[in-house]
């Protein structure tokens, strides 16, 4: 088996587990450790006897002599690193969250997608020792053939005191979105693992701590395509009654037709069939590394990707479904109720037929069945008539043409900013719709109504 040398881009806290897991796999080689802080780098690759460092993660990345490389820094700045791996045509495993905001993290993704090499995200949680063990026991019909519910708790306690983060990931303070974007998505992802694609879900958001700039506490709730829903009670503010809550971050139930499997803050299963006494379960559960080694486990997955043993699990187009999840919780607790993820689309067609009625138009018959055999149409118009979709380079110089946009973007939830009755010629601006919407978050597509469409074939 070839030896798979990397770099990793990042030494904070939680790339020291990265760096541990890497020195105990076998078939792989850390060559050299970046990050911007030269004493972060150079403390790390001491630890684990990495013979080089860099502060420059494009020196880093533009090595010749490796295969992979694995982006352990925080969220922000991600992007630019990954494009450049993909340029090269390296493997990628990173860090989540992937960025601050999902259309950003949208691009990684897409990035990643188009790499002619394996992207992976580093989402360690759905490879904790006891998820795959309940994975297992589901499939096998342990607590019976449907699955009804999973109800997790989770108490982190990590949210108090007036040192919060900071002896960790200390950007986690001042995070617009903690809770459920940095958190969260560990569950929801876990969730979709275990359970199946996600078609609804709702979120009650709350902040306990007013030193941290996001929220710390919710309430979820979700609906699965099989019919099976799952609860997520969390609070990063109290504690739980673990020592040791980081381990399996709460405790669940899992009920079936069949039975109920309960998982404790130490990772024991106890499994109670319909009708019978409960009993332990026994299974390997390691204690050394982080939450039961699920990072040795995951990038040990990402080794057998690259050497085309398995698929990848938390691929591009796979790892965007939970992150439209996360997109919808934050959607559902803005607007107070559900999100339907899969829905039934119904395409209402507000385009104006094109005639010779509007401005900038000539439509004439050139052919006809009667004369020719055959009708054909010869249209006359302008790029701005009638109903069409703008392009960048109309107003702005080099930049993307219509042909360059991408139509998915068009597709999906929006909001409407009812601005009825518009004057003839006001003026829309930002503060306006703001004015009128709330904030306007990333990524949000926005239906504007003005009523002058009640204008069209007059005068006016």
């Amino acid at each position: 088996m070839k030896t798979r040398r990397g770099v990793v881009v990042g030494a904070g806290y939680f790339s020291d587990f990265h760096l541990d897991a890497w020195r105990r796999l076998t078939g792989v080689q850390i060559v050299s450790v970046c990050d911007l802080e030269e004493g972060k780098a150079r403390a790390a690759a001491a630890k684990y006897g990495i013979a080089e460092v860099a502060t420059d993660p494009r020196v880093a990345i533009e090595r010749d002599d490796i295969d992979f490389v694995d982006i352990a820094t925080p969220p922000t700045g991600r992007l630019p690193l990954v494009e450049l791996a993909v340029q090269r045509g390296l493997a990628v495993i990173c860090q989540k969250p992937l960025a601050a905001d999902f259309a950003t993290a949208k691009e990684v993704l897409d990035a990643g997608a188009a790499s002619s090499a394996p992207f992976m995200v580093h989402e360690n949680f759905r490879f904790q020792p006891w998820y795959r063990e309940i994975k297992r026991l589901l499939e096998a019909g342990v607590i019976g053939g449907k699955l009804h519910s999973i109800t997790m708790r989770s108490r982190m306690g990590d949210g108090w005191g007036g040192d919060e983060c900071l002896s960790r990931q200390p950007y986690f303070r001042t995070m617009a979105r903690l809770l459920v974007h940095e958190t969260g998505i560990h569950f929801v992802d876990t969730f979709r693992y275990l359970a199946g694609e996600i078609v609804e879900c709702s979120a009650s958001l709350r902040r306990l701590n007013p030193a941290i700039a996001g929220e710390d506490t919710g309430r979820f709730a979700f609906r699965f395509q099989s019919g099976a829903e799952a609860a997520w009670d969390a609070n990063r503010y109290n504690e739980s009654l673990s020592s040791g809550f980081r381990y399996t971050f709460g405790e669940m139930l899992v009920e079936g037709d069949g039975g109920s499997l309960w998982l404790d803050f130490d990772g024991t299963f106890r499994i109670k069939r319909l009708g019978q006494a409960a009993s332990v379960h026994e299974y390997t559960r390691p204690r050394q590394g982080f939450g039961g080694d699920c990072v040795y486990a995951c990038q040990q997955h990402f080794l057998e990707v690259l050497d085309g043993r398995a698929a990848c699990e938390t691929a591009p187009a796979e790892y965007e479904k939970s992150l439209r999840v996360v997109e919808a919780l934050y959607e559902s607790a803005r607007r107070n109720r559900p999100v339907a993820l899969v829905q039934k689309r119904r395409v209402i067609d507000l385009s104006m037929p094109v005639s010779n009625s509007l401005p900038g138009v000539k439509v004439s018959p050139v052919k006809t069945i009667e004369r020719d055999g055959w009708n054909a149409t010869t249209l006359t118009l302008n790029s701005h008539a009638g109903t069409h979709m703008d392009a960048p380079c109309h107003f702005l110089p080099d930049s993307a043409t219509l042909d360059q946009q991408d139509l998915a973007t068009c597709c999906g939830p929006a909001r409407v900013v009812n601005l009825a009755p518009a004057l003839p010629r006001q003026l829309l601006t930002v503060q306006g719709i703001e004015a009128n919407l709330g904030t306007v978050n990333p990524g949000d597509r926005l239906l504007i109504r003005t009523d002058w469409s009640k204008c069209a074939g007059t005068p006016e």
